[in-house]
Parts: C-alpha cells; structure tokens; sequence
C-alpha cells in the first residue's frame, strides 16, 4: 500500500455466521470420553455491535481442534483432535468431518467423515483449486518401548511415539473426503524434554499458489511442500527446510494477503519471523523480533499460541498464553517487516484460537480454560479496542468467521 494513502475500509457486511469448535483439554483431549457436549456451537454474529446469539450445535461427540472454510463449496471441515478413532478401545488416530452449510441459516450438516491417519490432526489446509486437504498432526506423548540388538551384540532400548505425518487428501467434488493418496512421515526431535518427536502444529498455503508451510514444533523445523496433481502426491522440497532456533518450538505460520511474505510464531521462545518468498520457491529470512516491546517481555511468560493476520494486511496478531495477552504488530507496506504497536491484555485463561471479522472491525478470542468466547472492536488500522463483550462457552478451543 503506497505510503501516506489512507487505510481501505473493509466490506460493509453486517451478519455473519461464528463457529465456535469445542474442544477437551489435557490428556483427556488425547483419550476416548464419554462426555457429548463438544462438537461446533453456531451462533449469528452481528457485525455492527459485535453481539453473539448461539443458534446450534453440531456433532457433539468430537473434540474440535480446528475449523477450515471452503467458500467455493461452503463446506466447513472440522479436525477430530483425538488419539483414539470410534469404536476403537485406544488407538487409530482422529478424524476429519465435512459439513454442508446452508447460507441462508448457517446451520451445519455433516456428510463425510474419515479418519485423519495420524493423532491429533492439529491443522489443515486447501490447496488453490479444492482437489485436495492437507492435514498435519500434532501427535501425542505416550511412548512404546522396543529393544534391539546393536551390531556389538548389545541389546538397546528404543522409544517410539505415534507418526506425525502431513496427509494429502483428494477431495471429491462436492468436498467429501476420499482416502488418503500421500502422507509425508515426518522425523527428528527437538532440544527441549517434551521435544522428543515431530509435533506438527500448523500449515498454511500461499495465497493463490500450493506453496504450503508446515511448522513442526517437536523438532523445530519449518517445512516446505508443493503439489503434484496428476501423481497426487506432494512434493516436500528438502533444499529449503528451515532448522528454527534450538527450543523454540514454531508453532503457526500465516502468510500476508498481498505481499510475497509469511510469518511464523514459536511457542516456547518470545520470536516471531518473517520471510520473504517468490514464484520460484526460494525463502529468505528477512526480520526476527520479540512479540513484545522489550520492557514488557522481561516481566512477562511469553508462550505463544494462535497467530492471525488482519485482512488489510496493516497488523499481525499473536496470542499469548501465561499473559493472557495479544501482540499486535504493524506490518510495514513495502517489504512486510514488523513493528509491535499494541500489547493488550484479554483478562482471560488459556487463550487458545483467535480469528478477525472478515469485516476487519472485531477480534474473537477462544478461551478454553476460563471458558469463554470474547469479541473485541478494531479500529480502521486494526487496533484493538477496550472493553470486550465475554460469552460463556462450555469448551471454546478455536472460532472461525463466515459471511452470510
């Protein structure tokens, strides 16, 4: 955006539909429960004064881990975040489940569901034309022990953990899912003590390109992946892995709507990164910074979680969890780097998803420990407002905006 031109006022929308996915926490989020009251909660957003009003619940017996939107098909697909599959006693993995959405209600109608072949899908992404999902998974931290004998004739003990693998789903053409046709087994550990095996966490697609970014927080990597439609299989480009700083832990990557820029946050270090990318897939870092200015990181737990961007591309926002706070960074137009502008404190526990208005005018908070949704204003430029409005919800672990 040419410097000194005015910010761009954002659509004048005025309703949409919020979904809010529910999800269980701890290590009961890694086991079968009986309990049925998770699932997505729709409610009607009212743009203007921000006020939520729940309309429905669906498909309660799931653990939402993340929601994805296709606007080509309004299909909203939801990650199962799970260790153990249905009618299973312990094991097989979660799930992926797509569901139509009608646009005069928003109310949701399941149609498809497929195991994710993996634990604990954490996120998911679309490739440009909606041929294909890509799931990463988290995975959980409950070993095995094997032993084998080494070649000077001593028998060692090996730990394994479930496979953290990025899966490619075709799609068929009214979204469901069909089986798996590639799945990219990802290795290696990372410094710290709960490092001890790849940890997907997020992924991300360059608008208008398959050009997607995996963040493996357990091995502190940044992997890249291409597409081949006619092979159906994807394409890991091992010439630009990124080794991130020993223990931080990369968490989310988001990329800029209009620049060749993308972002990654780290869970267990005060960083955020940008890098810059082109047509060809070459990356290059160009910025490292604290999420925080410099003063209040000193006094504060910095534990990032989710990461977003505002639809003019003028902020970034990332959670922080231990603060309960948000890091609100300018993005310079030009070439993409960051400024921390705004550090605001949401007054809540465990603040785990986040999402904007595609209005650009509020900022929704999911708060899974203190159980609360909470909706706060943005100003033109994407600051954030005082005094939210705060909504009980039983298990709010990510939100996702739709426009009706």
């Amino acid at each position: 955006m040419p410097e000194g031109r005015k910010t761009r006022k954002m659509s004048e929308i005025k309703l949409f539909d919020l979904y809010i996915g529910n999800r269980r926490k701890g290590p009961s989020s890694w086991q079968k429960s009986a309990e049925r009251d998770f699932g997505i909660t729709q409610a009607h957003f009212h743009g203007k004064s921000g006020e939520i009003a729940r309309t429905g619940i669906f498909a309660p017996d799931i653990s939402v881990g993340a929601l994805i939107h296709d606007a080509r098909r309004d299909v909203v697909y939801a990650l199962d975040e799970a260790l153990t599959l249905p009618g299973r006693h312990l094991g097989g993995g979660g799930q992926v489940v797509a569901f139509r959405r009608d646009p005069a209600t928003g109310q949701l109608e399941e149609f498809s569901r497929s195991p994710s072949f993996g634990t604990l899908p954490a996120y998911a992404a679309l490739d440009t034309r909606g041929e294909f999902l890509v799931v990463v998974h988290h995975t959980g931290h409950t070993p095995i022990t094997r032993t084998r004998r080494r070649a000077d004739g001593e028998i060692a003990i090996e730990v394994e953990f479930d496979e953290a693998g990025t899966v490619l789903f075709p799609l068929a053409p009214d979204g469901a899912l069909m089986p798996p046709s590639d799945i990219f087994r990802h290795q290696g550990s990372g410094a710290l003590p709960a490092q001890s095996h790849p940890q997907l966490h997020g992924i991300a697609r360059a608008p208008g390109s398959d050009f997607f970014v995996v963040c493996d927080k357990g091995a502190d990597t940044i992997h890249f992946f291409g597409l081949d439609r006619r092979g159906r299989k994807l394409l890991h480009r091992d010439d630009m892995t990124i080794a991130a700083p020993a223990g931080s832990s990369p968490r989310y990557c988001v990329f800029h709507p209009s620049l060749p820029i993308f972002y990654v946050n780290f869970e267990t270090a005060p960083l955020i990164q940008a890098y810059r990318y082109d047509a060809a897939g070459a990356v290059e870092h160009i910025q490292s910074l604290a999420p925080l200015p410099e003063a209040a990181a000193q006094s504060l737990k910095i534990m990032q979680s989710d990461l977003c961007i505002h639809p003019n591309g003028q902020r970034l926002y990332s959670l922080i969890r231990g603060s309960e706070s948000v890091a609100v960074l300018e993005i310079a137009p030009h070439d993409g780097t960051l400024r921390p502008v705004q550090h605001m404190a949401l007054g809540v526990e465990n603040a785990r998803g986040a999402a904007i208005s595609p209005d650009g005018r509020h900022f929704a908070v999911a708060a899974l420990v203190s159980r609360d949704v909470s909706v706060w204003a943005m100003d033109e430029d994407g600051n954030i407002l005082p005094q939210p409005r705060r909504y009980p919800q039983h298990h709010p672990g990510c939100v996702l905006f739709v426009p009706r």
